[in-house]
Protein backbone atom coordinates (compact mmCIF):
# COMPACT_ATOMS: atom_id res chain seq x y z
CA UNK A 1 0.00 0.00 0.00
CA UNK A 2 1.32 3.47 -1.01
CA UNK A 3 1.28 6.85 0.54
CA UNK A 4 -0.49 9.62 -0.52
CA UNK A 5 2.28 12.60 -0.69
CA UNK A 6 0.25 15.35 1.40
CA UNK A 7 -0.68 18.53 -1.04
CA UNK A 8 1.72 21.13 -1.31
CA UNK A 9 1.40 24.83 -1.08
CA UNK A 10 1.11 26.41 -4.86
CA UNK A 11 2.08 30.09 -4.23
CA UNK A 12 5.90 31.33 -2.75
CA UNK A 13 6.40 32.52 0.65
CA UNK A 14 6.04 35.84 -0.12
CA UNK A 15 2.91 35.63 -2.42
CA UNK A 16 1.28 34.65 0.74
CA UNK A 17 2.34 37.05 2.66
CA UNK A 18 1.50 39.75 0.32
CA UNK A 19 -2.12 38.48 0.01
CA UNK A 20 -2.26 38.40 3.93
CA UNK A 21 -2.56 34.71 3.78
CA UNK A 22 -0.92 33.71 6.75
CA UNK A 23 -1.90 29.74 6.96
CA UNK A 24 -0.53 29.72 3.24
CA UNK A 25 2.41 30.98 4.24
CA UNK A 26 3.22 28.95 7.59
CA UNK A 27 2.18 25.73 5.44
CA UNK A 28 5.32 26.94 2.62
CA UNK A 29 7.36 27.11 6.00
CA UNK A 30 6.07 23.34 6.94
CA UNK A 31 6.29 21.68 3.73
CA UNK A 32 10.05 23.21 3.63
CA UNK A 33 9.15 25.44 0.81
CA UNK A 34 11.38 28.71 1.82
CA UNK A 35 15.33 28.80 2.34
CA UNK A 36 15.96 31.21 5.65
CA UNK A 37 18.44 30.60 8.09
CA UNK A 38 17.15 29.30 11.22
CA UNK A 39 16.44 32.57 13.38
CA UNK A 40 14.60 34.10 10.25
CA UNK A 41 12.73 31.03 10.10
CA UNK A 42 11.35 31.38 13.86
CA UNK A 43 11.22 35.17 13.45
CA UNK A 44 8.83 34.48 10.22
CA UNK A 45 6.55 31.67 11.89
CA UNK A 46 6.18 33.76 14.85
CA UNK A 47 5.16 36.73 12.78
CA UNK A 48 2.72 34.65 11.02
CA UNK A 49 1.41 32.54 13.98
CA UNK A 50 0.92 35.90 15.82
CA UNK A 51 -1.20 37.24 12.53
CA UNK A 52 -3.37 34.57 12.65
CA UNK A 53 -4.26 34.73 16.42
CA UNK A 54 -1.94 31.71 17.30
CA UNK A 55 0.26 32.92 20.63
CA UNK A 56 0.93 29.35 21.77
CA UNK A 57 2.92 28.79 18.30
CA UNK A 58 4.28 32.36 18.00
CA UNK A 59 5.61 32.14 21.98
CA UNK A 60 6.67 28.71 21.13
CA UNK A 61 9.20 30.15 18.10
CA UNK A 62 9.83 33.20 20.38
CA UNK A 63 10.83 31.06 23.42
CA UNK A 64 13.25 28.59 21.06
CA UNK A 65 14.83 31.99 19.99
CA UNK A 66 15.65 32.58 22.81
CA UNK A 67 17.00 29.17 23.96
CA UNK A 68 20.57 28.18 24.32
CA UNK A 69 20.16 26.70 21.42
CA UNK A 70 21.56 30.10 19.56
CA UNK A 71 24.49 32.84 20.23
CA UNK A 72 22.58 35.75 21.87
CA UNK A 73 24.46 38.13 19.58
CA UNK A 74 22.79 36.28 16.50
CA UNK A 75 19.00 37.13 17.64
CA UNK A 76 17.51 40.60 17.46
CA UNK A 77 17.46 41.95 20.71
CA UNK A 78 13.47 42.91 19.88
CA UNK A 79 12.44 39.01 19.76
CA UNK A 80 12.18 39.80 23.50
CA UNK A 81 9.46 41.95 22.96
CA UNK A 82 7.89 40.01 20.67
CA UNK A 83 7.97 37.14 23.15
CA UNK A 84 6.16 39.62 25.60
CA UNK A 85 3.56 40.21 23.29
CA UNK A 86 3.23 37.14 22.81
CA UNK A 87 2.73 37.05 26.44
CA UNK A 88 0.05 39.44 26.22
CA UNK A 89 -2.01 38.33 23.88
CA UNK A 90 -2.23 35.24 25.75
CA UNK A 91 -3.38 37.09 29.31
CA UNK A 92 -0.13 36.11 30.73
CA UNK A 93 0.66 39.56 32.08
CA UNK A 94 3.01 38.71 34.76
CA UNK A 95 5.57 36.70 32.34
CA UNK A 96 4.72 39.71 29.44
CA UNK A 97 5.55 42.38 31.97
CA UNK A 98 8.76 40.68 33.31
CA UNK A 99 10.05 40.09 29.99
CA UNK A 100 9.27 43.70 28.64
CA UNK A 101 10.96 44.83 31.82
CA UNK A 102 13.83 42.70 30.90
CA UNK A 103 14.76 44.13 27.78
CA UNK A 104 17.32 47.17 26.53
CA UNK A 105 16.18 48.27 23.64
CA UNK A 106 18.84 49.11 21.14
CA UNK A 107 16.69 51.26 19.39
CA UNK A 108 14.29 54.33 19.76
CA UNK A 109 11.76 52.25 18.18
CA UNK A 110 12.44 49.45 20.18
CA UNK A 111 12.41 51.39 22.94
CA UNK A 112 8.47 52.83 22.10
CA UNK A 113 7.24 49.64 21.25
CA UNK A 114 8.34 48.56 24.62
CA UNK A 115 6.55 51.49 25.92
CA UNK A 116 3.25 50.69 24.21
CA UNK A 117 3.88 46.91 25.07
CA UNK A 118 3.90 47.90 29.19
CA UNK A 119 0.69 50.06 28.38
CA UNK A 120 -1.19 47.43 26.92
CA UNK A 121 0.02 45.15 30.44
CA UNK A 122 -1.21 47.76 32.79
CA UNK A 123 -4.87 47.87 30.73
CA UNK A 124 -5.04 44.15 31.05
CA UNK A 125 -3.82 44.24 34.31
CA UNK A 126 -6.46 46.86 35.49
CA UNK A 127 -3.81 48.46 37.58
CA UNK A 128 -4.63 52.32 37.38
CA UNK A 129 -1.65 53.58 38.52
CA UNK A 130 0.78 51.74 35.73
CA UNK A 131 -1.53 52.62 32.94
CA UNK A 132 -1.54 55.88 34.13
CA UNK A 133 2.50 56.20 34.52
CA UNK A 134 3.15 54.34 30.95
CA UNK A 135 0.00 56.72 29.13
CA UNK A 136 1.61 59.32 30.10
CA UNK A 137 4.80 58.26 28.50
CA UNK A 138 3.45 57.72 25.09
CA UNK A 139 3.00 61.06 23.37
CA UNK A 140 0.49 60.05 21.08
CA UNK A 141 2.39 61.88 18.09
CA UNK A 142 3.10 58.92 16.33
CA UNK A 143 1.12 56.33 14.83
CA UNK A 144 1.71 53.46 16.42
CA UNK A 145 1.25 55.52 20.03
CA UNK A 146 -2.31 56.59 18.86
CA UNK A 147 -3.26 53.33 17.92
CA UNK A 148 -2.17 51.77 21.38
CA UNK A 149 -4.00 54.55 22.85
CA UNK A 150 -6.84 53.28 21.02
CA UNK A 151 -6.69 50.04 21.82
CA UNK A 152 -6.92 50.59 25.50
CA UNK A 153 -10.21 52.28 24.94
CA UNK A 154 -10.89 49.00 22.43
CA UNK A 155 -9.89 45.76 24.56
CA UNK A 156 -9.82 47.09 28.06
CA UNK A 157 -12.37 50.03 29.02
CA UNK A 158 -14.75 49.22 26.00
CA UNK A 159 -15.10 52.55 24.93
CA UNK A 160 -15.62 51.96 21.20
CA UNK A 161 -16.25 55.18 19.98
CA UNK A 162 -13.40 56.40 21.51
CA UNK A 163 -11.36 54.29 19.23
CA UNK A 164 -13.19 55.09 16.30
CA UNK A 165 -12.71 58.19 16.65
CA UNK A 166 -9.12 57.35 17.10
CA UNK A 167 -8.93 55.09 14.33
CA UNK A 168 -10.70 58.13 11.55
CA UNK A 169 -8.52 61.02 12.46
CA UNK A 170 -5.44 58.46 11.89
CA UNK A 171 -7.74 57.73 8.73
CA UNK A 172 -7.76 61.49 7.43
CA UNK A 173 -3.86 61.64 7.35
CA UNK A 174 -3.21 58.17 6.02
CA UNK A 175 -6.24 57.58 3.96
CA UNK A 176 -4.32 54.64 2.30
CA UNK A 177 -4.13 53.11 5.62
CA UNK A 178 -6.84 50.11 4.91
CA UNK A 179 -6.15 48.09 8.08
CA UNK A 180 -7.89 50.99 10.11
CA UNK A 181 -11.00 50.53 7.94
CA UNK A 182 -10.73 46.71 9.55
CA UNK A 183 -9.93 48.31 12.92
CA UNK A 184 -12.92 50.76 12.25
CA UNK A 185 -15.35 47.89 11.89
CA UNK A 186 -14.63 45.85 14.57
CA UNK A 187 -15.09 48.53 17.05
CA UNK A 188 -18.66 49.25 15.46
CA UNK A 189 -19.10 45.26 15.45
CA UNK A 190 -18.70 45.39 19.26
CA UNK A 191 -21.04 48.65 19.30
CA UNK A 192 -24.11 46.83 17.76
CA UNK A 193 -23.62 48.98 14.49
CA UNK A 194 -23.53 46.38 11.84
CA UNK A 195 -24.46 47.70 9.03
CA UNK A 196 -21.72 50.42 9.08
CA UNK A 197 -19.38 47.40 10.43
CA UNK A 198 -19.71 45.81 6.63
CA UNK A 199 -19.70 49.57 5.13
CA UNK A 200 -16.30 50.04 6.48
CA UNK A 201 -15.14 46.37 6.27
CA UNK A 202 -15.77 46.89 2.56
CA UNK A 203 -13.78 49.45 2.06
CA UNK A 204 -10.80 46.99 3.13
CA UNK A 205 -11.79 44.13 1.33
CA UNK A 206 -11.95 45.93 -2.38
CA UNK A 207 -7.82 46.16 -1.89
CA UNK A 208 -7.39 42.60 -0.10
CA UNK A 209 -10.76 40.73 -1.11
CA UNK A 210 -8.77 37.23 -0.06
CA UNK A 211 -8.15 38.31 3.53
CA UNK A 212 -9.47 35.73 5.96
CA UNK A 213 -9.94 38.04 8.70
CA UNK A 214 -11.97 40.37 6.77
CA UNK A 215 -14.13 37.48 5.71
CA UNK A 216 -14.63 36.39 9.33
CA UNK A 217 -15.33 39.43 10.95
CA UNK A 218 -18.07 40.11 7.65
CA UNK A 219 -19.31 36.58 8.78
CA UNK A 220 -19.90 38.08 12.10
CA UNK A 221 -21.62 40.87 10.97
CA UNK A 222 -24.25 38.11 8.82
CA UNK A 223 -24.88 36.79 11.78
CA UNK A 224 -25.90 39.43 13.76
CA UNK A 225 -27.90 40.71 11.10
CA UNK A 226 -29.19 37.73 10.22
CA UNK A 227 -28.03 34.07 11.36
CA UNK A 228 -25.44 31.31 11.06
CA UNK A 229 -26.79 30.24 8.16
CA UNK A 230 -25.44 33.67 6.24
CA UNK A 231 -22.57 33.64 7.99
CA UNK A 232 -21.83 30.57 7.08
CA UNK A 233 -22.41 31.25 3.42
CA UNK A 234 -20.21 34.02 3.73
CA UNK A 235 -17.12 31.35 5.25
CA UNK A 236 -17.46 29.38 2.25
CA UNK A 237 -17.59 31.79 -0.22
CA UNK A 238 -14.20 33.26 1.10
CA UNK A 239 -12.06 30.53 2.92
CA UNK A 240 -10.76 26.81 1.64
CA UNK A 241 -11.20 23.63 3.61
CA UNK A 242 -7.92 23.87 5.08
CA UNK A 243 -8.25 27.66 6.20
CA UNK A 244 -11.91 26.15 7.56
CA UNK A 245 -9.60 23.35 9.17
CA UNK A 246 -6.26 25.03 10.87
CA UNK A 247 -7.43 29.17 10.78
CA UNK A 248 -8.59 28.44 14.63
CA UNK A 249 -10.67 31.65 14.94
CA UNK A 250 -12.66 30.66 11.81
CA UNK A 251 -12.83 27.16 13.25
CA UNK A 252 -14.17 28.77 16.49
CA UNK A 253 -16.53 30.89 14.77
CA UNK A 254 -18.21 28.06 12.80
CA UNK A 255 -19.17 26.37 15.79
CA UNK A 256 -20.91 29.41 17.01
CA UNK A 257 -22.62 29.64 13.78
CA UNK A 258 -23.56 26.66 14.15
CA UNK A 259 -25.33 26.70 17.00
CA UNK A 260 -22.75 24.85 19.58
CA UNK A 261 -22.29 21.87 17.19
CA UNK A 262 -19.19 20.21 17.28
CA UNK A 263 -18.44 22.43 20.30
CA UNK A 264 -17.23 20.25 22.48
CA UNK A 265 -14.62 18.59 19.93
CA UNK A 266 -13.07 21.94 19.19
CA UNK A 267 -13.92 24.42 21.82
CA UNK A 268 -11.63 22.87 24.25
CA UNK A 269 -8.63 22.96 22.32
CA UNK A 270 -8.80 26.85 21.91
CA UNK A 271 -9.65 27.74 25.37
CA UNK A 272 -5.68 28.77 25.63
CA UNK A 273 -5.54 30.72 22.36
CA UNK A 274 -8.86 32.33 21.72
CA UNK A 275 -10.48 33.99 25.03
CA UNK A 276 -13.87 33.97 23.70
CA UNK A 277 -13.10 30.37 23.36
CA UNK A 278 -13.75 29.88 27.15
CA UNK A 279 -16.84 32.08 26.90
CA UNK A 280 -18.46 30.10 24.06
CA UNK A 281 -18.00 26.86 25.82
CA UNK A 282 -19.40 27.90 29.33
CA UNK A 283 -22.47 28.88 27.06
CA UNK A 284 -22.51 25.14 25.74
CA UNK A 285 -22.58 24.05 29.21
CA UNK A 286 -24.70 25.92 30.39
CA UNK A 287 -27.89 25.46 27.48
CA UNK A 288 -27.23 21.72 28.10
CA UNK A 289 -27.79 22.09 31.75
CA UNK A 290 -23.64 21.18 32.85
CA UNK A 291 -24.13 24.09 35.34
CA UNK A 292 -21.00 22.57 37.62
CA UNK A 293 -18.88 21.72 33.93
CA UNK A 294 -19.41 25.54 33.01
CA UNK A 295 -18.48 26.72 37.02
CA UNK A 296 -15.41 24.94 37.14
CA UNK A 297 -14.67 26.62 33.18
CA UNK A 298 -15.26 30.46 34.33
CA UNK A 299 -16.35 30.26 37.78
CA UNK A 300 -13.41 32.04 39.34
CA UNK A 301 -12.60 34.10 35.82
CA UNK A 302 -12.74 38.15 36.68
CA UNK A 303 -14.90 39.62 33.93
CA UNK A 304 -13.32 41.92 31.80
CA UNK A 305 -15.62 42.39 29.08
CA UNK A 306 -19.67 42.69 28.63
CA UNK A 307 -20.06 39.12 27.44
CA UNK A 308 -17.79 37.50 30.30
CA UNK A 309 -20.17 39.85 32.69
CA UNK A 310 -23.29 38.40 30.97
CA UNK A 311 -21.97 34.43 30.92
CA UNK A 312 -20.87 35.20 34.93
CA UNK A 313 -24.84 36.76 35.29
CA UNK A 314 -26.16 34.17 34.00
CA UNK A 315 -24.47 31.01 35.23
CA UNK A 316 -24.60 32.33 38.96
CA UNK A 317 -28.24 32.91 38.33
CA UNK A 318 -28.69 29.29 37.88
CA UNK A 319 -26.11 29.03 40.70
CA UNK A 320 -28.73 30.57 43.16
CA UNK A 321 -31.70 28.83 41.87
CA UNK A 322 -30.37 25.76 42.28
CA UNK A 323 -28.46 25.51 45.53
CA UNK A 324 -30.23 28.73 47.32
CA UNK A 325 -26.71 30.31 47.33
CA UNK A 326 -27.08 33.92 48.02
CA UNK A 327 -23.08 34.50 47.40
CA UNK A 328 -24.24 33.74 43.77
CA UNK A 329 -27.33 35.40 43.61
CA UNK A 330 -25.48 39.02 44.75
CA UNK A 331 -22.51 37.81 42.53
CA UNK A 332 -25.41 37.54 39.82
CA UNK A 333 -27.04 40.98 40.51
CA UNK A 334 -23.67 42.64 40.50
CA UNK A 335 -22.99 41.30 36.70
CA UNK A 336 -26.01 42.21 35.69
CA UNK A 337 -25.85 45.67 36.96
CA UNK A 338 -22.60 46.07 35.82
CA UNK A 339 -23.60 45.89 32.20
CA UNK A 340 -26.99 47.57 32.75
CA UNK A 341 -25.56 50.51 33.65
CA UNK A 342 -22.59 50.48 31.52
CA UNK A 343 -22.29 53.99 29.50
CA UNK A 344 -21.63 51.96 27.00
CA UNK A 345 -24.37 49.13 27.00
CA UNK A 346 -26.94 50.82 28.92
CA UNK A 347 -28.90 51.40 25.59
CA UNK A 348 -28.05 48.40 24.07
CA UNK A 349 -30.23 45.24 23.43
CA UNK A 350 -27.68 43.28 25.81
CA UNK A 351 -27.66 46.17 28.17
CA UNK A 352 -31.69 46.68 28.88
CA UNK A 353 -31.64 42.34 29.17
CA UNK A 354 -29.71 42.85 31.58
CA UNK A 355 -31.08 45.47 33.39
CA UNK A 356 -33.93 43.42 33.53
CA UNK A 357 -32.42 40.70 34.52
CA UNK A 358 -31.37 42.57 37.74
CA UNK A 359 -34.61 43.88 38.88
CA UNK A 360 -36.03 40.13 38.00
CA UNK A 361 -33.64 39.00 40.79
CA UNK A 362 -34.30 41.72 43.09
CA UNK A 363 -38.45 41.06 42.83
CA UNK A 364 -39.15 44.26 40.93
CA UNK A 365 -41.19 42.92 37.87
CA UNK A 366 -42.66 46.46 37.14
CA UNK A 367 -39.29 47.75 36.50
CA UNK A 368 -38.10 44.46 35.08
CA UNK A 369 -41.26 44.76 32.62
CA UNK A 370 -40.19 48.12 31.79
CA UNK A 371 -37.02 46.96 30.52
CA UNK A 372 -37.84 44.19 28.91
CA UNK A 373 -41.30 46.33 26.87
CA UNK A 374 -38.24 48.60 25.55
CA UNK A 375 -36.57 45.89 23.35
CA UNK A 376 -39.64 43.29 22.62
CA UNK A 377 -40.20 44.64 18.78
CA UNK A 378 -36.24 43.26 18.66
CA UNK A 379 -37.26 40.03 20.44
CA UNK A 380 -40.78 39.04 19.51
CA UNK A 381 -39.48 35.42 18.72
CA UNK A 382 -36.48 34.75 21.19
CA UNK A 383 -38.01 32.04 23.55
CA UNK A 384 -36.19 33.18 26.51
CA UNK A 385 -37.49 36.46 25.68
CA UNK A 386 -41.16 35.56 25.77
CA UNK A 387 -40.25 33.45 29.04
CA UNK A 388 -39.12 36.35 31.06
CA UNK A 389 -41.76 38.49 29.62
CA UNK A 390 -44.40 36.57 30.22
CA UNK A 391 -43.55 35.92 33.59
CA UNK A 392 -42.83 39.88 34.50
CA UNK A 393 -46.19 40.54 32.89
CA UNK A 394 -48.15 37.29 34.53
CA UNK A 395 -45.99 38.62 38.14
CA UNK A 396 -47.38 42.76 37.43
CA UNK A 397 -51.00 41.52 36.98
CA UNK A 398 -51.73 41.41 33.63
CA UNK A 399 -52.58 37.84 32.92
CA UNK A 400 -53.64 38.21 29.42
CA UNK A 401 -50.45 39.45 28.25
CA UNK A 402 -48.49 36.84 29.92
CA UNK A 403 -50.58 33.91 28.79
CA UNK A 404 -50.05 35.04 25.14
CA UNK A 405 -46.36 35.39 25.85
CA UNK A 406 -45.67 32.23 27.42
CA UNK A 407 -47.56 30.62 24.94
CA UNK A 408 -45.20 31.36 22.74
CA UNK A 409 -42.62 29.56 24.61
CA UNK A 410 -41.84 25.75 22.30
CA UNK A 411 -38.36 24.80 24.18
CA UNK A 412 -39.55 21.94 25.73
CA UNK A 413 -36.73 22.35 28.38
CA UNK A 414 -38.32 25.68 29.64
CA UNK A 415 -41.96 24.20 29.11
CA UNK A 416 -40.87 21.52 31.72
CA UNK A 417 -39.48 23.48 33.86
CA UNK A 418 -41.62 24.65 37.05
CA UNK A 419 -41.64 28.35 37.56
CA UNK A 420 -42.80 28.13 33.61
CA UNK A 421 -45.68 25.89 34.22
CA UNK A 422 -46.53 27.64 37.88
CA UNK A 423 -46.75 30.87 35.86
CA UNK A 424 -48.36 29.69 32.88
CA UNK A 425 -51.36 27.99 35.38
CA UNK A 426 -51.42 30.63 37.51
CA UNK A 427 -52.18 32.89 33.80
CA UNK A 428 -55.27 30.37 33.41
CA UNK A 429 -56.85 30.56 35.82
CA UNK A 430 -56.48 34.51 36.64
CA UNK A 431 -58.21 34.70 32.67
CA UNK A 432 -60.99 32.23 33.79
CA UNK A 433 -59.70 28.87 32.59
CA UNK A 434 -58.76 26.80 35.66
CA UNK A 435 -59.52 23.67 33.12
CA UNK A 436 -56.61 24.52 31.77
CA UNK A 437 -54.45 25.12 34.83
CA UNK A 438 -55.86 21.27 35.32
CA UNK A 439 -54.94 20.32 32.31
CA UNK A 440 -51.11 21.18 33.14
CA UNK A 441 -51.35 19.32 36.33
CA UNK A 442 -52.63 15.88 34.23
CA UNK A 443 -50.02 16.58 31.93
CA UNK A 444 -47.08 16.76 34.74
CA UNK A 445 -45.24 13.71 35.17
CA UNK A 446 -42.64 14.83 37.85
CA UNK A 447 -44.06 14.55 41.33
CA UNK A 448 -42.20 17.92 42.65
CA UNK A 449 -43.79 19.72 39.88
CA UNK A 450 -47.21 18.07 40.58
CA UNK A 451 -47.13 19.17 44.31
CA UNK A 452 -46.85 22.15 43.94
CA UNK A 453 -48.73 22.79 40.74
CA UNK A 454 -51.41 21.33 42.90
CA UNK A 455 -51.21 23.90 45.80
CA UNK A 456 -50.82 27.00 43.63
CA UNK A 457 -54.33 25.95 41.74
CA UNK A 458 -56.22 25.14 45.07
CA UNK A 459 -55.39 28.36 46.69
CA UNK A 460 -55.51 30.01 43.58
CA UNK A 461 -58.89 29.06 42.49
CA UNK A 462 -59.62 29.14 45.97
CA UNK A 463 -59.03 32.86 46.01
CA UNK A 464 -60.84 33.15 42.24
CA UNK A 465 -64.51 31.39 43.99
CA UNK A 466 -67.64 30.19 42.31
CA UNK A 467 -66.57 27.77 39.17
CA UNK A 468 -62.92 27.85 40.19
CA UNK A 469 -64.31 25.83 43.47
CA UNK A 470 -64.98 23.27 41.78
CA UNK A 471 -60.36 22.63 40.75
CA UNK A 472 -60.23 24.24 44.15
CA UNK A 473 -61.55 21.03 45.45
CA UNK A 474 -60.19 18.67 43.02
CA UNK A 475 -56.72 19.90 44.08
CA UNK A 476 -57.08 19.60 47.74
CA UNK A 477 -58.77 16.25 47.25
CA UNK A 478 -55.34 15.22 45.86
CA UNK A 479 -53.52 16.57 47.98
CA UNK A 480 -54.61 14.69 50.86
CA UNK A 481 -54.44 11.66 49.59
CA UNK A 482 -50.57 12.00 50.34
CA UNK A 483 -50.21 14.52 52.62
CA UNK A 484 -52.68 14.82 55.82
CA UNK A 485 -52.23 18.49 56.37
CA UNK A 486 -54.98 19.84 58.37
CA UNK A 487 -55.28 22.91 56.02
CA UNK A 488 -55.80 20.83 53.00
CA UNK A 489 -58.86 19.29 54.72
CA UNK A 490 -60.10 22.81 55.36
CA UNK A 491 -59.61 24.11 51.78
CA UNK A 492 -61.74 20.81 50.86
CA UNK A 493 -64.42 21.30 52.63
CA UNK A 494 -64.39 25.06 51.99
CA UNK A 495 -64.08 24.59 48.05
CA UNK A 496 -66.89 22.01 47.75
CA UNK A 497 -68.94 24.08 50.32
CA UNK A 498 -68.27 27.20 48.02
CA UNK A 499 -69.04 25.05 44.65
CA UNK A 500 -72.39 23.88 46.21
CA UNK A 501 -73.33 27.84 46.66
CA UNK A 502 -72.59 28.19 43.62
CA UNK A 503 -74.30 25.19 42.25
CA UNK A 504 -77.54 26.27 44.45
CA UNK A 505 -77.04 30.26 43.32
CA UNK A 506 -77.49 29.21 39.46
CA UNK A 507 -80.26 26.69 40.11
CA UNK A 508 -80.46 24.27 36.73
CA UNK A 509 -78.34 26.32 34.55
CA UNK A 510 -75.44 24.36 33.47
CA UNK A 511 -77.64 20.69 33.48
CA UNK A 512 -76.11 17.46 33.46
CA UNK A 513 -72.57 18.32 33.38
CA UNK A 514 -72.80 20.74 36.49
CA UNK A 515 -74.93 18.24 38.43
CA UNK A 516 -72.17 15.85 37.63
CA UNK A 517 -69.39 18.21 39.24
CA UNK A 518 -71.91 18.63 42.12
CA UNK A 519 -71.79 14.65 42.38
CA UNK A 520 -67.78 14.47 42.48
CA UNK A 521 -67.77 17.50 44.92
CA UNK A 522 -69.98 15.25 47.45
CA UNK A 523 -67.80 12.20 46.58
CA UNK A 524 -64.51 14.24 47.69
CA UNK A 525 -66.49 14.84 50.91
CA UNK A 526 -67.76 11.50 51.67
CA UNK A 527 -64.49 9.93 51.49
CA UNK A 528 -62.86 11.95 53.69
CA UNK A 529 -61.37 10.86 57.16
CA UNK A 530 -63.00 13.82 58.82
CA UNK A 531 -66.69 13.35 60.40
CA UNK A 532 -67.23 16.79 59.77
CA UNK A 533 -66.17 16.32 55.91
CA UNK A 534 -68.84 13.28 55.84
CA UNK A 535 -71.87 15.61 57.89
CA UNK A 536 -71.58 18.40 55.24
CA UNK A 537 -72.10 15.95 52.42
CA UNK A 538 -74.92 14.23 54.66
CA UNK A 539 -76.85 17.56 54.38
CA UNK A 540 -75.72 18.80 50.83
CA UNK A 541 -76.49 15.83 48.90
CA UNK A 542 -80.50 15.68 49.45
CA UNK A 543 -80.04 18.81 47.91
CA UNK A 544 -78.33 18.19 44.36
Amino acid sequence: MSLTKPSRPTSSFHEYLKRSDYVGALATIDFGEVDFDSVSLLLWIGYCASRLGDHNRAKKAYLELLSDKFKEEDVPRIAKLFLSIAYLNLGKYTDAEEVALAVTPDSEFDQELRKRILLQIAAGTKEEAKLSKYRQQIELKSKEDKLSAAAVEFSSRHRYQEAVDVYKSILACNVDDLALYVYTAMALFNMSAYDQSLEALSIYCQAHPDSTLAANLKACNMFQLCDGDAALEVIDAHCDDTTKDQHDLVRHNIVAFKGGEKALATLPGLVDKIPEAKLNLAIYYLKHGEIEASAELVGDVEADSPQSHIVLGILNTELAQRKGDPVAQAKAKHHFQSIGKSSTECDTIHGRQCMASYFFLLNQFDDARYYLESIKPYLEDNEEFNLNYGITLAATGKYEEGLISLLKVTNESYKSDLHYILWLAKCHINTNHPEEAWECYLQTEDSHISYELLQLIGNECYREGVEHFLYAARSFDELLRTDSYPDYLDGLMGACVGYFRSFVAKGNNGGATRRQHMKEVIGMLESSALPKARNIAGMIAPLV
